[in-house]
């Protein structure tokens, strides 16, 4: 079987695995900013975590913000940010959005990886459901 991954949020944790993976496997690298797309299309990095040589070495990353690309993949990374609120309890918006997207697409036997800081539990009880 043919991998074909989707990383769900291109911040600084997700856009150094599009890459990577997308040197050696058909990858879709999706993020909700259309100008972060168009930056990544065009070689650049806001995070500085890739270099514009690193972007375009990346020949099977495909960039978008169509989440309708991501229905063909059969393993989602979500990379998504867990921000904390003024008393210091992480915001898992983000985090549920991410996984509620991907529940629309998921297939049996499709893996789904979550690569955000949490604390225990939170995928059992949060992100599953």
């Amino acid at each position: 079987m043919d991998n074909k991954i989707a990383i769900i949020g291109l911040g600084y944790v997700g856009i150094p695995l599009a890459v990577e993976f997308g040197k050696l496997t058909k990858t879709i690298g999706f993020d909700i900013d259309k100008s972060r797309i168009n930056e990544l299309k065009s070689g650049y990095d806001r995070t500085l975590e890739m270099s514009n040589d690193d972007l375009l070495s990346s020949k099977k990353l495909e960039y978008t913000t169509n989440i309708n690309d991501i229905k063909n993949c059969n393993i989602y990374i979500i990379t998504v940010p867990t921000p904390t609120d003024k008393i210091h309890r992480p915001v898992l918006k983000p985090l549920l959005n991410a996984s509620e997207t991907v529940a629309k697409y998921i297939k049996k036997n499709d893996i789904i990886i979550y690569e955000s800081t949490v604390y225990p539990g939170v995928t059992e009880d949060e992100c599953i459901p």
